[in-house]
């Protein structure tokens, strides 16, 4: 799977930040799979770019509401973390 593969050279690179990002989308994948009981088949292509898709939604949510309390750096890492989990989010 590309994410193993992704978390690994991040490992290897020692990218903190990516390798944080794509641990995250590794257990927000799992939590799916258990949340539809779906553990030894998996979750279809649709079902991984809904959860996705779902981590993202939750980052503009948090971006929105640090640029009201004065957190732009706050901001930016989500805005950062935002980048990375789209490049695994097919059209």
């Amino acid at each position: 799977m590309r994410l193993t593969e992704e978390i690994k050279k991040a490992m290897k690179e020692k990218n903190t930040e990516r390798l944080s990002v794509l641990r995250m989308l590794q257990a927000a994948i799992q939590n799916k799979e258990i949340e539809l009981s779906k553990k030894a088949s998996g979750l279809s292509e649709e079902e991984i770019q809904q959860a996705i898709a779902k981590e993202i939604k939750k980052r503009r949510k948090a971006i929105e509401q640090f640029k009201q309390g004065n957190r732009q750096d706050l901001a930016d890492q989500y805005e950062r973390e935002i980048m990375i989990l789209e490049e695994f989010l097919q059209s």
